[in-house]
Formats: structure tokens, sequence, C-alpha cells
């Protein structure tokens, strides 16, 4: 594609956008160019007041970062809407760290890798800050409440059917007829076939995260968990008393613990390799991209070689 006689280079395009790499003093020029060019391949048939198809020169980023994948781009804007901007303006697509259902950690690791990359900081610079951010959390020296989610009970999530009889089931109501019955399998109380619980929707369901240890607190607790919390995952310990499993009937201990405040998830022991390789989940998008070395995040630098043990 060319522009004023000069190659444009188009770098990312995405449904109706397309980003190209010029001199933004030469934008305005090539968009005339182009909407020409366009409307001469495809005229105003209808005879409209306004042509159909109008190209608009919306933004000028002074640093693009795009991924390969999942529509994933990150970069500085300085010029938007017909004006430049004092300060540069930050912005993200198809990256998670805008979603609520992470960690505090996952969120602020993968806006400052963001913006390292978009401000072109090098690729050692950025693998040696991601590699004590990974020690960190391995060792557990950091603030402990970032790695801790908020989540709300939804009763709808947590109610099943019989897969025979179509009878709704909450979780407690599961948990309780399964512990009213002597033996091992378990009976719908209404159509007397083996109870298998699948969701509203007739799926298969499941228990992570937070609602497992939802289930696990409410069965232990007085208090009960009935609207918002918070939860953690964490390592597993043998002293820690087990749940029964609604779908399964099955005891075990959880991977994850719910709680009503942050003190009382404390007093459990997070599993800081689940939230240490978080960190490389959310560098894993730009290390592609740039077809950068991931293992360098995750070496330990104190680790000392056979060489010093003589």
């Amino acid at each position: 594609m060319w522009y004023a006689g000069e190659r444009m280079k188009v770098v990312y395009g995405h449904t109706d956008s397309i980003y190209v790499q010029m001199p933004i003093d030469k934008a305005e020029e090539t968009l005339d160019l182009l909407n020409n060019h366009v409307r001469g391949i495809f005229p105003n048939v209808l005879g409209l007041d306004e042509h159909p198809v109008k190209l608009e020169f919306e933004k000028y980023f002074s640093t693009l970062g795009v991924g390969k994948t999942k529509n994933r781009n990150a970069g500085l804007i300085s010029w938007k809407d017909g004006k430049y901007l004092e300060d540069e303006e930050f912005t993200m697509t198809g990256f998670t760290a805008k979603r609520q259902a992470i960690t505090p950690l996952a969120k602020t690791v993968q806006m400052k890798l963001l913006k390292k990359w978009v401000d072109q900081i090098p690729e050692a610079a950025i693998s040696n800050w991601l590699n004590e951010e990974y020690q960190k959390v391995m060792g557990g020296k950091m603030d402990t409440s970032i790695l801790i989610q908020r989540s709300r009970y939804r009763p709808e999530r947590l109610t099943y059917m019989c897969d025979s009889c179509n009878k709704q089931y909450t979780w407690r109501e599961a948990v309780d007829l399964r512990l009213s019955q002597e033996t091992q399998n378990n009976f719908c109380d209404k159509c007397g076939n083996t109870l298998e619980l699948v969701t509203l929707e007739g799926k298969q369901p499941g228990i992570g995260a937070g609602v497992e240890g939802l289930i696990w607190h409410n069965q232990h607790h007085t208090e009960q968990i009935e609207d918002s919390y918070l939860y953690m995952r964490v390592l597993d310990n043998p002293n820690r008393v087990s749940y029964m499993h609604p779908i399964t009937g099955q005891y075990k201990r959880p991977t994850y613990i719910s709680a009503l405040t942050a003190e009382e998830l404390l007093q459990h022991t997070p599993d800081y390799r689940h939230y240490a390789d978080s960190i490389l989940k959310k560098a894993e998008p730009v290390y592609k991209a740039m077809g950068w070395d991931m293992s360098a995040i995750e070496v330990d630098k104190n680790q000392r070689g056979l060489g010093e043990w003589w």
C-alpha cells in the first residue's frame, strides 16, 4: 500500500479497523487518497446524500505493540479525535488485565508489563523485572493480600437438577440428601434413580475456585457466606477438614478457601507456585508476539551452580 508516493506498512487489522505505520503529517492526505480510491471502486449507486463508505482517521499511536492472536494490542495514543494529547494515553485490547476475575497481582503485573512493552523497554530489562516479581511470589516475599480475589454468591449457579426427573436441588439439599442416606449409592428422593446432578441447562456441573471454597466454608462455619466473599488458592494441608462435594458425594480437601474477611483467609498458606505461574501466563502473549525467551523469567539467579560448591 502506498501514500503520497511512498510505501505504507499495514501492521494490524481487525473487523472495521486497520493500523498502518506512517508519519502523522501524512495521515489526512493519505485518508483522502484512500477514500477517493475506495469510492472509485464502489460508486454511490444508490445516490445517497453521503457515500456509504467513509474511512476515518481516529487515533495516532506513538508506540503500538501487536500480539499474534486474539486481537491483542497495547499502545500509547498521542493524537485522538482531531487533537494532540498533552499526556499520551495508554490503551489495550484483548488482555485480561481488564477482567475482574483475576488477582490484583496478575492485573498489576500485566499492566506494568504492557506499559514497559509499549515504552520499548529492552527484552533483558523486562525479563529481569519479571524474574524479580516471580521470585518474590515463589518465596512468599510480597503482600499476600494481592493474591486475594472477590466474588459474589449466586444461588442460581449452585442449583442443580436430577438428570432423570429434573427435580431441582440446591447444593445444600444435595449434601443433606447424601448425608441422610446410609447407602453409598445416593438416590433422588423424587424418582428413586441414582442421583446424577446436572446444571439447570443439562450440562455437566463443575465446582472450582471460589465456589469450591464457598461450599467448604459453609459446611464448616456457623457464619454462612450468602453474598460477597473473598477466596484464595491454598497449599494442601493434611490437617485441613474436608468437605462433601455436592456433585460426586465424595469427601475432599479444598484447593481454594473462601472467607468473609481477609484476616480469616490469610490464616491459610497460599499456593505460591500457582500465583507465580500466573505471572508467566500474563507475560506469555507479549513474549510470543515478540519471539522472546520466557525461560529467563523463571530462572533462580540465587541458585548456585555445581562449581560454586567445591
